[in-house]
């Protein structure tokens, strides 16, 4: 590549820092700490002195003040109730050794004590009342004592594990104050950072045998020489150490603590944050980079505990690479350091601060490369350009996405990662990169309709959108604009950017009006689509045919939801002819090679554009379709390539009361990732019955633009012989629309949908004469509400049926119209480290109508037990015997018995009792089922009661104990009276991804 124009850009930008905008300004924070660390009681016992300049053109009457390490103190914090929801209780139910708190806060304005007070019930937020009001261009000087108790580093980001430290986010901090107003914010594990820049001067005092990598440049001449000396030490002994960690038994303890301590001091200009790390046992490499277009040298550490050593060896590669390359895509690294420890933190595998960054455990050398690299470009995106990471993540997770990944796209061309994660290369994922890995996360969540914009509030994202759109999702897209505009113009603006804004606080408005005044183009396709919504990308090649009489014309239809820019590719082979752009909003690209010249022509051949389908993206000129895909017939599963109509298959065993041992194969399209358009076919053959059997299913996916997540078009076949006379068999066909509701901008605690289903079954006799027709709808509707520690769920629901009986005199036609609604409250519980529910669900069913022209009433009836085969209406459920009464589903009045006792024709009501029980295994259940049905001129009330062992929602064995009279004795033949649950529906549930998304 030819970077020539770069130094150009870089020169003229100068100008920029010269000459920056008028109307800019931002705040000064200068910081002066000493503090000393009492490894013993795991103390910091500090003092701070900070000048607070007001470079704004407001007067000022207070300052917020982040006491961040107050999150840690109990289950009242914003970060203690967001990893509750997330299902991790241990700073809820923190104990007092793993607790954090700072304390001893004594804050004065210009040596004069000032009052602070707590905000808004944020304990690790204060606000200091000014005792003059704070004028612009003026100055103050704030200083306070403080002590921090650190607490256990396996909670979040700030910690220690044994006599190991992340001293991070540790001292009382200015909030940012911008042309927004005061930012303050509670700490969060999900949920990054925003602080002023300014200086750092600080001194840390610590046993001496400590090995400390920090923030700042070092100024003790006997300490730069200690690690200069551990370094040489650790280069000769490389060897033996990497030989002893690859033994995977290695564990280095914690030397005793040195009684002599050392005060350590390091200083830093233009930087918003500083942290410490510091442990015993480290040993250290060094290396040097020598940054693009510059002489200049950038030392670079590695801090590792000898037992990583087998993927530590290589880290001085990985920091210098990653810092080369960041350096020479968007500007030159400004401080004189990079340095990467060894650490243990909950938050993440890696976590940035200026100089310095943490890395969590890796599982091998190459997932190791990649979190130094995106953590050492964290200097960049937070470090040197100061986005909002709370407010707007994207700014920086995001475009450091796209540097990591253009990063392993570089220096590895032609990888195979994400092939090479799945069984170690052994799966049929065909030669996918680490760019695939994003692309495919993406199409996944997307599809499934638990997308989310990129331009989402850190805390509004679910826990897993937080990594797969604020990180992936940003990064392609951003790849996707760098691959537009090509990459010496990408880059240029790029340094434009870091020029103009490094040392800044740049909003997202700020790199838009960046991109659009130095490109000359309108991005509102970017910006405002890819940024602002999830409105996706697809287009398809409609045709190619000859233009006047060298030329040839590529006409694309946008079948997506964004007019973005589409290359085309024309290849002859597999060689590339020529590729040109179409540019946003047209339809049409004009290719100067002669159709002659090219036998395929392809939308994104490198796939760098993020389209939600690339199954429309080929035309053939040699094919009798030519925009069909040449099938593939894969075994089991794999990734849908993009030249290729895979379809899967696998052998499939199964079997039924009625059928005996079934045997058959499975055909499917159910591969990496999810299409919008799914199916399943598994044909089957039935040794006992001597019938041909099985399943199927088709779904159509629409992703609408509004608070519709997800529409599901579909319809789903079963066949399998009939409880009763092996002549007998059913065939059943059940469509059915679906729509998931959810506001995509929002972290959902709530989920609803509403679903219109009906069924068609045919009942046919041994020669195949159709004898019974059932019809039926369903319209249903289900919320669902999570709270901290309790969930609500309402579903009320409609149901139309009939069944037309041919008999000799003729068509018996029954009719049945039923009202049902049921309602469900959990609460969880947890008794020592075992989290465990109480649940309390109601149901009540009415038939409204209820036409019975045969002595067969069996469908119409409502059940006090739940759901037989025989009252499975829709054909939702497996059955091992369809026709028993063992095995029910929950449903109806749901008790946990076999008894038929309540069932009718009129109405039932049920009010049950569940207790997950604090034993291990979390498998043992108690039950209790009240009902009411009536029975002639009164109502009856049914009593039912007893112990489960369950496996979540899917299998439960019921054993009743006891039960009111009515219902009949109990032990003459217990064995009966055991229920069993197997919910079991690959073919439709297997389609629903959303929950495990969300």
């Amino acid at each position: 590549m030819k970077y020539r124009d770069l130094f150009l850009a870089s020169f003229l930008s100068l100008f920029i820092e010269l000459f920056p905008a008028q109307d800019y300004w931002q705040q000064e924070v200068n910081f002066k700490i000493s503090v000393r660390l009492d490894d013993q009681k795991h103390i910091l016992q500090g003092y701070e002195e900070f000048e607070y300049i007001n470079h704004s053109p407001d007067t000022l009457n207070e300052l917020y003040i982040h006491l961040w390490p107050n999150a840690y103190k109990n289950g009242q914090s914003a970060l203690a109730k967001q990893m509750s929801e997330d299902g991790d209780e241990s700073l809820v139910n923190v104990s007092n050794e793993d607790s954090g708190f700072i304390d001893s806060i004594a804050f004065q304005i210009n040596g004069t004590n000032v009052n602070y007070s707590i905000f808004k019930g944020h304990e690790d937020i204060v606000v200091l009342a000014l005792l003059t009001p704070l004028l612009p261009g003026e100055s103050i000087d704030v200083s306070s004592p403080f002590r921090v108790k650190v607490p256990s580093g396996r909670i979040s980001r700030l910690g220690h594990i044994g006599q190991s430290y992340q001293i991070t986010q540790w001292y009382p901090k200015p909030a940012v104050y911008d042309k927004n107003g005061w930012n303050p914010m509670p700490y969060l594990n999900q949920g990054e950072f925003y602080s002023e820049f300014g200086s750092f001067d600080v001194s840390i005092t610590i046993p001496e045998n400590y090995v400390v990598g920090s923030t700042g440049d070092l100024q003790n001449a006997s300490e730069i020489e200690f690690m200069n000396d551990l370094a040489q030490k650790t280069e000769g002994d490389l060897i033996s150490l990497v030989a002893e960690s690859n033994k995977g038994n290695m564990n280095t303890p914690f030397p005793p603590s040195s009684e002599k301590y050392k005060t350590l001091r390091y200083t830093q200009d233009k930087v918003h944050d500083f942290a410490w790390f510091a442990d015993k046992r480290y040993a250290v490499l060094k290396g040097s980079v020598e940054l693009p277009r510059t002489r200049k040298l950038v030392d670079t550490w590695a801090l590792f505990v000898p037992q990583n050593a087998r993927h530590w060896q290589h880290a001085i590669e990985y920091l210098n690479d990653g810092t080369y390359y960041y350096s020479l895509w968007n500007g030159n690294y400004p401080y004189s350091h990079v340095t990467a420890v060894d650490g243990t933190i909950s938050a993440g595998g890696g976590m940035e601060y200026p100089n310095v960054t943490v890395i969590g455990n890796s599982s091998s050398k190459e997932e190791l490369e990649i979190v130094i690299v995106h953590e050492v470009g964290h200097n960049w995106f937070y470090g040197i350009m100061g986005s909002n990471e709370r407010v707007h993540g994207w700014m920086d997770e995001g475009i450091n996405t796209l540097n990591e990944v253009r990063y392993i796209q570089t220096k590895y061309p032609g990888n195979t990662r994400l092939s090479d994660m799945v069984l170690n290369g052994r799966f049929h994922l065909n030669d996918l990169d680490y760019h695939d890995l994003a692309d495919v996360t993406y199409r996944f969540t997307h599809t499934a309709g638990a997308d989310q914009p990129i331009e989402t509030h850190s805390k509004d994202f679910s826990p897993a959108n937080y990594g797969i759109i604020m990180y992936q999702k940003t990064g392609l897209v951003f790849y996707y604009l760098k691959d537009y505009l090509g990459d010496l113009e990408f880059d240029r603006i790029m340094h434009a950017y870091f020029y103009k804004w490094k040392f800044k606080h740049p909003q997202p408005e700020d790199l838009r009006i960046l991109f659009e005044n130095e490109t000359g183009k309108d991005l509102s396709w970017f910006f405002d689509d890819l940024i602002q919504t999830t409105n996706h990308v697809d287009y398809k090649i409609r045709n190619v045919k000859r233009r006047l009489k060298t030329g040839s014309l590529v006409k694309v239809k946008n079948v997506g939801q964004v007019h973005g820019p589409i290359e085309i590719n024309a290849f002859r082979d597999d060689d590339l002819i020529e590729s040109t752009w179409i540019e946003p909003g047209n339809t049409e690209g004009v290719l100067s090679s002669n159709i002659t010249e090219f036998n395929r022509v392809v939308i994104d051949a490198n796939k760098n554009i993020p389209e939600l389908s690339r199954h429309n993206n080929t035309w053939r000129k040699r094919a009798l379709f030519h925009k069909w895909e040449p099938l593939k017939l894969e075994f089991f599963s794999g990734d849908h390539e993009v030249n290729r109509t895979n379809v899967f298959w696998t052998p499939t065993i199964s079997g039924n009361a009625y059928d005996g041992l079934i045997l058959g194969a499975a055909f499917h399209n159910l591969g990496v990732p999810l299409q919008r358009f799914q199916y399943l076919v598994a044909p089957q053959f039935a040794f006992q019955s001597k019938n041909l059997v099985g399943v199927g299913e088709a779904l159509y996916v629409v992703l609408p633009k509004n608070n519709i997540k997800q529409l599901k078009i579909g319809a789903s076949l079963k066949s399998f012989t009939h409880p009763g006379q092996f002549q007998s068999r059913f065939l059943g066909v059940t469509p059915y629309l679906k729509a998931i509701f959810g506001d995509r901008t929002k972290r959902n605690t709530s989920f609803s949908y509403a679903e219109i289903r009906g069924v068609w079954q045919g009942d046919f006799s041994q020669n195949l004469a159709l004898y019974q027709n059932n019809y039926g709808a369903r319209a249903k509707y289900l919320f669902q509400k999570d709270f901290k520690n309790t969930s609500i769920l309402f579903s009320p629901s409609v149901t139309y049926y009939e069944q037309s009986t041919e008999n000799d005199e003729g068509l018996d036609i029954d009719k049945m119209l039923r009202a049902e609604l049921s309602a469900s409250f959990n609460v969880n519980y947890r008794l020592g480290d075992m989290r465990r529910s109480l649940s309390f669900g109601a149901y009540i069913g009415k038939n409204i109508v209820s036409e019975l022209n045969t002595f067969d009433s069996y469908h119409q009836n409502l059940s006090m037990t739940g759901v037989e085969g025989g009252r499975d209406l829709f054909l939702e459920q497996y059955y091992f015997a369809r026709g028993g009464v063992q095995q029910q589903m929950d449903g109806m009045g749901n008790f946990y018995s076999t008894s038929s006792v309540g069932t009718n024709l009129n109405w039932i009501a049920s009010f049950n009792t569940y207790l997950a029980l604090p034993i291990k295994p979390n498998i043992f259940e108690i039950f209790l089922n009240q009902g009411l049905f009536p029975s002639n001129t009164n109502i009856e009330y049914l009593c039912n009661a007893g112990v489960a062992l369950t496996l979540g929602d899917v299998f439960g064995i019921y054993f009743p104990l006891i039960r009111s009279q009515n219902m009949g004795p109990l032990y003459e033949n217990y064995i009966d009276e055991i229920r069993l649950t197997l919910q079991f529906n690959i073919v439709e549930n297997g389609f629903t991804l959303g929950s495990f998304i969300n």
